[in-house]
């Protein structure tokens, strides 16, 4: 015979074995297929010091594929940057940009209806730090 706390651990693992489940479908409806084709961009990161308001920089994008691929290279949210190859099974992309948020890059067939590969330039701002000076009222020095 089994326990009512044998009972409730076992209900408790198919419970969390059921919702992991579901949460591994959920994100691999968003993220692209494992096709082999990897994006990769440089600089990965744009740090912004206090003062500043927005990033410029020159981001390399480079794509391998194991076989040859006809795909664009798209910004999303930003039409104006496209980047096609047709039968290549790799290519290269330099762009100046300017830009306040992260930028998300993907690799999409001709018809740009399905996300191949997709990589993420991520925006850090400078923290104000704020520092409260401390002193003894006996230190006649600072």
């Amino acid at each position: 015979m089994f326990s009512i706390a044998s009972q409730r651990a076992g209900a408790l693992c198919l419970f969390a074995s059921l919702t992991s489940g579901s949460a591994n479908y959920a994100n691999a409806a968003h993220d692209p297929p494992d096709n082999g084709i990897r994006l990769e961009l440089s600089p990965r990161i744009c740090t912004l010091a206090i003062q500043d308001k927005q990033c410029e920089t020159k981001v390399h994008a480079q794509w391998t594929s194991p076989h040859e691929e006809s795909l664009c290279l798209v910004i999303v949210d930003r039409p104006e940057v496209k980047r096609c190859w047709e039968h290549y099974s790799h290519g290269t992309y330099s762009i100046e940009l300017t830009f306040a948020e992260d930028l998300t890059f993907q690799l999409r067939d001709l018809a740009l209806q399905n996300v191949l590969a997709s990589e993420a330039l991520r925006v850090i701002r400078e923290a104000l730090r704020y520092r409260h000076k401390r002193r003894q009222p006996w230190n006649i020095f600072d």
